[in-house]
């Protein structure tokens, strides 16, 4: 049995639909959902020509986690404390 190294499509969408979710989570004090799944699609475009895909997601949330990361808190947004 081997192990699949394909995320295409639908599934691959799902997948950063996830991890849209969880960055918009995290980060809901420094950008906006339809920014930060804007931010996931920009970065995932980079891969369309992947042959190996699997780790697009990873890659995906660890590259736009940093550039949130960097980003200001919003002044609409409470800070916690």
């Amino acid at each position: 049995m081997s192990v699949s190294q394909e995320l295409r499509g639908e599934v691959l969408d799902q997948h950063l639909d996830r991890v849209a979710d969880q960055l918009t989570r995290k980060y809901a004090d420094r950008s906006d959902a339809r920014e930060i799944y804007d931010a996931v699609y920009s970065e995932a475009s980079r891969y369309r020509e992947a042959r190996i895909t699997q780790y697009i997601p990873v890659l995906v949330q660890h590259a736009v986690q940093e550039r949130l990361r960097r980003s200001p808190i919003t002044a609409d947004q409470p800070v916690a404390g």
